[in-house]
């Protein structure tokens, strides 16, 4: 489907589809912000919708959990077995990235009417906490969305190349933090810069803790893995921060999420898969009866495209092309369970081996995607500890991850400069089939070293590829800025 312009796109809260998938489903939940917003029930129904959204196969329901592997060096894709899907992402072809766009700013326009309108609703006190937390959680989830358009669509602040088509190119994504609820308040804008877009994310964020904070006073209520809480909120923040290059800000956020008792690091790795995981600061709750209902769940899960079609333990019919590369495999030593054949984390089926991490652990091709969780949090605050020259406390927060995914006594993880790759291959460990793999070499700046198999060779950081797409119709239909009709109100990035 062509997109429409985001302008008008926004205003009718569809999600389009993206030329990348086979199958884009609108949220079966999702109402339009035209509802008439009464109550604090109304608001968390439009709350509903964003999570819905979050859902979609072509965003945290599939792509952002797994199209990170596959475009960059932990998945090799089996064209054989993998019924189209992938296929082209696996060897970075032109356009074949994330395509997020349209389904992204649908939800920030949802979230833009609740932060927007809110504070008007006359509540009883009983309720007050209530519409807080209805707050706080657009804040951070309107905070989390544009750092996923943000690391997709553009380079991080301190990542800008100064070589190649990329060189000194500061603009991300376009900022709407006001609702468009009718076709006049419908506009063109030009993408905001990295550093615009960067400020935005943080405002967010900090507004949500303390509303976060009064909600609890008043209700008491544990907050939930299944929705944006302050636990999620801080971590994503130090996230942020990370990818900013403010390493001491990121340490800061990275222990007030680990002071939360949303998460806490897992006993054995097989936890970690589980529905509601202690490791979970944040994670999408899928129901089988509802959101993987019909062929087109089952086609499009994450169970379907990880496991092998009827050799895999549950004997399922499946799409799954995505094998785990050779360089993958080779990172993990006979005892770490994280890998190990014998503690069912892989299995060996028609010449490839592959990854069982989604295991339909929530119902028949259902498995919940973690956004965040502890192990991913450890570790960032490991690297941003390494990155201010802290050595000997980042391995202790490493060793301390590693003495529970190993058998044995593991080796001490290094105490010199040499940790900062440690830490990435433990990233890599730790994480593989969730997601960050993508994102972190994008961020490191150092290219990407394709699969041997795939033949692609190395992608360079300075490669067009490294971004994704704007959507072509969003360009087109964008004004022209001067007297060349080329030149488009709305840049595309460089070398599309």
């Amino acid at each position: 489907m062509r997109n429409k312009i985001i302008a008008l796109s926004i205003l009718a809260s569809f999600a389009v589809s993206s030329c990348d998938d086979l199958v884009q489903v609108e949220p079966q939940n999702s109402v339009s912000t035209g509802v008439a917003l009464s109550d604090v029930n109304s608001y968390q129904a439009v709350l509903t919708s964003v999570y819905d959204r979050l859902q979609s196969f072509n965003y945290w329901g599939r792509d952002f959990a797994l199209l990170g592997d596959a475009l960059s060096d932990n998945i090799f894709t089996a064209s054989t077995l993998a019924g189209g899907r992938y296929v082209t992402a696996n060897v970075n072809g032109r356009g074949a990235h994330y395509g997020i766009w349209g389904t992204a700013y649908a939800a920030i326009n949802e979230l833009n009417t609740v932060i927007s309108t809110i504070d008007g609703l006359t509540v009883p006190t009983s309720q007050v906490g209530a519409r807080d937390q209805v707050k706080a959680e657009a804040y951070a989830l309107r905070a989390m969305i544009y750092f996923d358009l943000a690391r997709v669509y553009g380079y991080e602040p301190t990542n800008i190349p100064t070589t190649g088509q990329g060189a000194g190119f500061n603009k991300s994504v376009i900022l709407r933090i006001t609702p468009t609820t009718d076709a006049s308040q419908a506009d063109f804008r030009a993408r905001a810069t990295i550093d615009q877009v960067y400020a935005q994310i943080e405002s967010d964020f900090k507004a949500s803790f303390p509303l976060f904070e009064s909600a609890f006073a008043a209700t008491k209520t544990a907050p939930s893995k299944y929705k944006m809480n302050i636990g999620a909120a801080h971590a994503l923040l130090g996230k942020v921060y990370l990818y900013a290059g403010k390493y001491a800000e990121a340490v800061t956020e990275f222990d007030a999420a680990m002071a939360t008792s949303v998460a806490s690091l897992a006993n054995s790795y097989t936890d970690i898969l589980a529905p509601g995981s202690v490791e979970s600061y944040f994670e999408l709750r899928f129901v089988a009866a509802t959101e993987m209902a019909g062929v087109t769940g089952g086609n499009e899960s994450l169970f379907s495209y990880t496991n092998n079609t009827l050799n895999n333990p549950l004997g399922l019919s499946t799409f799954g092309g995505q094998t785990a590369s050779a360089e993958l495999q080779a990172l993990f030593t006979p005892e770490d369970t994280r890998w190990g054949v014998e503690d069912g984390r892989s299995y060996t089926a028609a010449g490839f081996t592959w990854g069982y991490k989604y295991t339909s652990s929530n119902g028949t091709f259902t498995d919940n995607p973690k956004i965040i969780r502890y192990a991913d949090v450890l570790l960032m605050k490991a690297e941003a500890l390494a990155m201010q020259g802290q050595y000997a406390p980042a391995a202790t927060l490493v060793d301390q991850l590693r003495a529970k995914r190993i058998t044995g006594t593991p080796t001490a993880s290094p105490t010199d400069a040499t940790i900062i790759n440690f830490i990435k291959d433990e990233r890599r460990r730790e994480l593989y089939f969730e997601g960050h793999r993508w994102f972190d070499l994008k961020r490191y700046g150092e290219g990407i070293a394709k699969p041997s198999l795939t033949g692609v060779g190395t992608i360079p950081a300075t490669d067009f590829r490294i971004l994704a797409q704007i959507p072509t119709g969003e360009v087109q239909l964008s004004p022209a800025v001067g007297d060349d009709p080329s030149v488009k109100l709305l840049e595309q990035n460089p070398g599309y």
